[in-house]
């Protein structure tokens, strides 16, 4: 027994100093380094991943760029999405309506829809300004980009059939290499309300031969030239044969498309982003309403004009608006009741502006050459604004 509490003894006196050293550290000492996760002892969170970059872009996956977000592809227009059960597809009714698709590799391929079949685009790759007119006649995977060196690229598409005529839905884009999300920049942006002249009615004809997709393209009208000079965000409300607010020719009005979607997708619309310039370039078809109904007075026509401008200055406050009118001629009473309209507004941000008249393009309408000029002046004009 004597054994044993010795034994005891000695082991206490061994704890002891121990306990004492433990105690002056705690007390007198450094504070210990704090836990890194006190809901975990001993688990440290694993640093967050980052992302993959190639050349400072961010890459992202082809699931997701198919999803048509706006943080990962730069888009024209008024565009809206329709959600599938596993994916969702870029629906484009206006002409111009599209996108920047940015990705590493030498190709990229698109699936399209048209509705109806006869339907056009047009690709820009890597800032080009001529592109390319392509077909669209069925739905198939058609392929917009080969054979380019292996790198980054970007394929501009845009529809360049009016909304009239018909939608083409993008269903999937793929590449050979990765998708990229493109470095965000602050641009001019830049809308255009118009006509048949506005979305480039056929300007690849001749005077004697009819307007049809085959021979419009909205990427070589005044409005996408201009846009394209000024590297612009851009949007397009128009289509052929509408007026400002008579319907004698189309079931849907000027006023009425600004407020929707395009003119056959009458969804109301709201500009989240207000644009620094809108142009207005209807009267062609105001002035053959005119003089087809005797009821329908200019004093009628400055009232509906007001009336548009009113609309788009409130959806766009700070915006530049720019009359244009003149591009197949001028109608004196249409010019007369425009300018009448804007001077009884009164607001010093609203302009008007003569484009040189041309006439050698399909059914009368401005040919390639035309819009040239026509886009030259208009350029003026907004630098002298």
């Amino acid at each position: 027994m004597k054994h044993r509490w010795t034994a005891l003894l000695l082991a206490a006196a061994m704890i002891l100093p121990c306990a004492a050293l433990a105690a002056c550290t705690n007390g007198d000492g450094p504070d210990p380094e704090p836990d890194p996760n006190p809901g975990t002892p001993g688990i440290v969170d694993p640093e967050p991943e980052q992302p993959e970059l190639i050349e400072g872009l961010e890459v992202v996956s082809e699931e997701d760029y198919n999803l048509f977000d706006a943080e990962n592809m730069r888009l024209f227009g008024r565009m809206y999405t329709k959600t599938y059960s596993r994916s969702k597809a870029l629906i484009l009714d206006h002409a111009a309506t599209g996108a920047d698709f940015t990705f590493y590799g030498t190709e990229l391929k698109v699936k399209l829809e048209p509705t109806p079949a006869n339907l056009y685009i047009h690709t820009f790759i890597d800032g080009d300004k001529e592109g390319k007119f392509i077909h669209v006649n069925r739905t198939k995977e058609y392929t917009v980009a080969e054979g380019l060196e292996e790198g980054v690229h970007t394929v501009r598409l845009i529809k360049a059939t009016s909304s009239w005529c018909g939608t083409i839905t993008v269903n999937h884009v793929s590449t050979d290499g990765k998708f990229l999300r493109p470095e965000k920049k602050d641009r001019l942006r830049i809308e255009f309300v118009g006509d048949s002249i506005t979305v480039g009615a056929g300007i690849y004809a001749d005077p004697s031969t009819l307007n049809a997709n085959e021979n419009s393209d909205v990427a070589k009208c005044y409005a996408y030239l201009t846009a394209q000079e000024l590297d612009a965000d851009f949007s397009f409300v128009a289509t052929e044969a509408i007026c400002t607010k008579s319907k004698k020719f189309l079931t849907v009005n000027a006023i009425e498309m600004y407020g929707q979607y395009s003119a056959t997708h009458a969804g109301k619309y709201k500009i989240k982003e207000p644009y620094d310039i809108v142009v207005v370039g209807l009267g062609t078809n105001d002035a053959s309403a005119l003089a087809a109904d005797p009821s329908y007075t200019p004093a009628a026509l400055q009232a509906d004009y007001t009336e548009l401008l009113t609309l788009i200055r409130a959806s766009n406050p700070e915006a530049k608006i720019v009359c244009v009118y003149g591009m197949m001629g001028e109608t004196p009473t249409v010019k007369k009741s425009f300018n009448d309209a804007i001077a009884a507004l009164g607001d010093e941000n609203i302009s008007y502006c003569t484009l040189p008249a041309s006439t050698d393009g399909g059914q009368g309408h401005p040919s390639v050459k035309g819009a040239v000029k026509e886009a030259q002046t208009l350029l003026e004009h907004i630098k002298s604004l």
